[in-house]
């Protein structure tokens, strides 16, 4: 591991992981292996829905259907790649609360929402809420009291996984145009797949779909009307990337790290009014973090990052006391090795992991 921090911190070279610090943090950091795609420019308006057996998409999946005469029909939207949205985001590691944009601002800009009206409601009658109640349990609040939303890591888990589904062509469309599908990656408590069924909306000024519900892999209204239902998002090719590799140098920049005043602002009430502390702090913490994830590789928690379309990991700082997890150091692959991009508080980072799978070890929903 290798730690680039302040002069004066005192530390020396010494140990197995051959530890050096230097106070220069002039050098650049090192860039990702692959840059973010560039979005796609804006699409023109829906074009009549394609006759069946006409579309070019691979066996089992039917074409997005264009434009329909029917006002508000089915969407046509590309199922390929779909550029990231904008706007903040709490899957995007930046400030959201408070200050940022309204929630309903922010998912607006969301393609499951270009997509679809889903009639969102309040209290029981919100479309995510009926979610919540069908799937296995789970606590979707997330960890921040703060939040007076009671689903909203569903709701980033849904948005999100909706986003990836377009670019993995995976949002399918009926035989007969008429029905748009998804699955949710979630299931059951008799572990049911979950799948999102769309119907035309009739609304000319909306989307061109409304949400018609969440139904179970068994009900009729889905085996009627698809001959083939999609699959799960995938987020990698390589499995190896969701296990730490203690082979591989960690390097580390508390500074550059505490310059962004996103990850300052996570930091426990003390630090974030002493940047200097911090960073020596932070140091410690990455050091303790390391040689925990080399004791148990679940403390190294995969998670995805929607900006750059990757999978990272998440390693535990304990700030303040040993038994206690105060924040996420983010860690990207780059090279031959790992470096520490940003901190996250444990809220956000719980909604970033819960979008590969449920996180266990020390990063938990309460």
């Amino acid at each position: 591991m290798t730690l680039h921090e302040s002069k004066h911190a005192g530390y020396t070279d010494r140990g197995r992981l051959h530890q050096h610090f230097a106070g220069d943090t002039s050098a650049p950091a090192a860039q990702p292996d692959t840059e973010p795609a560039a979005p796609l420019p804006p699409l023109a308006d829906a074009q009549p829905p394609m006759p069946a057996g006409s579309s070019s998409m691979p066996a089992g999946q039917s074409p997005m259907p264009g434009p329909s005469p029917l006002p508000g029909g089915p969407s046509t939207r590309p199922v390929g790649h779909s550029p990231i949205p904008s706007g903040p985001s709490p899957l995007s590691g930046g400030t959201v609360m408070p200050g940022g944009p309204p929630a309903a601002q922010r998912r607006s800009q969301r393609l499951l929402h270009k997509h679809a009206d889903l009639g969102l409601g309040t209290g029981d009658d919100d479309c995510f809420t009926r979610l919540a109640r069908l799937a296995e349990r789970e606590h979707w609040a997330g960890r921040s009291a703060g939040r007076p939303d009671e689903t909203w890591v569903l709701r980033e888990y849904i948005e999100w996984t909706f986003e990836r589904l377009q670019q993995q062509r995976l949002v399918v469309t009926s035989p007969d145009g008429g029905h748009s599908v998804f699955n949710t990656g979630l299931a059951t408590a008799q572990q049911e797949t979950i799948y999102g069924l769309f119907t035309p909306n009739n609304d000319p000024d909306g989307p061109p779909w409304q949400l018609g519900g969440w139904l179970p892999e068994g009900d009729g209204r889905l085996l009627d009307r698809f001959p083939e239902l999609p699959g799960l998002a995938t987020y990698t090719d390589d499995p190896g990337d969701f296990v730490y590799d203690w082979r591989r140098e960690l390097t580390v920049v508390p500074k550059q790290l505490l310059e962004s005043k996103d990850s300052l602002a996570v930091l426990p009430g003390p630090l974030r009014s002493n940047p200097y502390q911090a960073s020596l702090v932070l140091e410690g913490a990455v050091r303790r973090a390391e040689s925990r994830v080399r004791r148990s590789y679940r403390a190294a928690v995969p998670c995805w990052d929607p900006a750059h379309e990757r999978v990272q990991l998440l390693l535990p700082l304990s700030l303040t006391t040993p038994e206690s997890v105060d924040a996420a150091l983010v860690v990207s692959r780059e090279g031959e090795g790992y470096r520490g991009t940003m901190v996250l508080g444990l809220d956000v980072a719980y909604a970033r992991a819960r979008q590969i799978a449920r996180p266990e070890e020390w990063l938990t929903a309460r």
